[in-house]
């Protein structure tokens, strides 16, 4: 399996193993006491990683849906999902795909948080997670977002790995 298949496939298995958990352990995650503690620790971990991928397909899916040209890294356990090279795709795909990840997460947020039980330990966990997720990546991709709004070329490309910068022969 090649290009994006493999982390759509690594995702979805952590995705089915995070619910599958979720439903099997929640029970487990109740009572006081520091097992109980620990499973409520462990399945919001689990699902806040969940959380992050969302983001990461978000901007994936939007890059993608306005024609970016994106590359995934060379490295199956990369915690991005792509490389995006500003040369080869417009400041109106490059702010689509800064977008899609905040449209992820608002939906992660709004929509599947609220549907959890709310006095589980696991579902506060999961929640602040997710809002630590939202006030790292403002802080760390809004700046970037008004910039290249301003001046998009002038942005360095995102490559997620070394091995995945371009070669010199790539870009003449």
């Amino acid at each position: 399996m090649t290009g994006f298949g493999r982390f759509l496939l690594r995702d979805a298995i952590l995705l089915a193993l995070t619910l599958g958990a979720w439903i099997s352990a929640s029970s487990i995650s109740l009572p006081d006491g520091w097992i109980a503690d620990t499973v409520a620790v462990a399945l919001g971990a689990l699902a806040g990683m969940c959380a992050w991928q969302a983001h990461e397909w978000g901007h994936l899916v939007f890059a993608k849906a306005t024609g970016g040209r994106v590359h995934p890294p060379a490295g199956l356990f990369s915690v991005y999902l792509f490389g995006f090279r500003n040369a080869e795709n417009s400041k109106f795909q490059f702010i689509s795909m800064a977008l899609g990840g905040f449209i992820a997460t608002a939906i992660v947020f709004l929509l599947l948080i609220p549907l959890l039980p709310q006095d589980w330990l696991a579902t506060r966990i999961f929640r602040s997670l997710v809002i630590i997720e939202i006030l790292v990546t403002t802080a760390l991709e809004v700046p970037g977002l008004v910039w290249g709004m301003v001046s998009y070329k002038t942005l360095p490309s995102v490559n997620v790995l070394a091995e995945d910068a371009p070669a010199k022969s790539e870009l003449s």
